[in-house]
């Protein structure tokens, strides 16, 4: 059965109470039973808080997790907008691959991006060459689409790469003899 990861008030509080109601919820406890469950996802600092609360002063588990959740609301991460992804360009020294992921990290953490706009800032920042002449040639409809024709690309050129890789190696190899 998965755990909940202990909780120090350093990340997210949404986060852990949303992993602790899930598997609370996964294996049917009742809101009685999750409240005295809770403090053992507790630690350091987040435990002495909830040690420090009044007995008998929280009736449901919809309190406690208010509770929780207000003093700890500084962990919270927040959901970025749209904005920042028209600020990501790939970098001089920078391989196709590496924008992608940088890229694809920060999207992760925008709140309900739709796929026009995600097209958009990725479109936006790739250097000028074959890779953006090929992807507005290929005019995909939506983000899985352009992924795939980026992999498809990279793959090739790797490939290519590869290809012109190994007879420097023969040349190199001859030289020495």
């Amino acid at each position: 059965m998965p755990q909940v990861e202990s909780y120090d008030g350093s990340k997210d509080p949404l986060d852990h109470l949303e992993s602790f109601k899930t598997l609370m919820h996964l294996q049917g406890v009742p809101n009685a039973i999750m409240c005295r469950a809770f403090p053992t996802t507790l630690k350091g600092p987040a435990r002495i808080w909830f040690s420090r609360l009044t007995s008998n002063s929280i009736g449901t588990f919809k309190e406690l997790s208010a509770q929780f959740a207000s003093h700890f609301i500084g962990g919270h991460k927040y959901k970025k907008s749209t904005a920042c992804l028209m600020n990501i360009k790939q970098q001089e020294d920078e391989t196709l691959r590496s924008y992608i992921a940088r890229f694809n990290k920060k999207a992760l953490s925008i709140d309900e991006a739709d796929d026009k706009i995600l097209i958009a800032a990725f479109t936006n920042g790739p250097r000028k060459g074959k890779f953006l002449f090929s992807l507005y040639k290929n005019d995909s409809k939506t983000m899985s689409d352009v992924l795939y024709w980026a992999t498809k690309y990279m793959n090739t050129e790797d490939a290519l790469l590869a290809r012109e890789e190994k007879p420097k190696k023969r040349e190199r190899q001859e030289d020495t003899r």
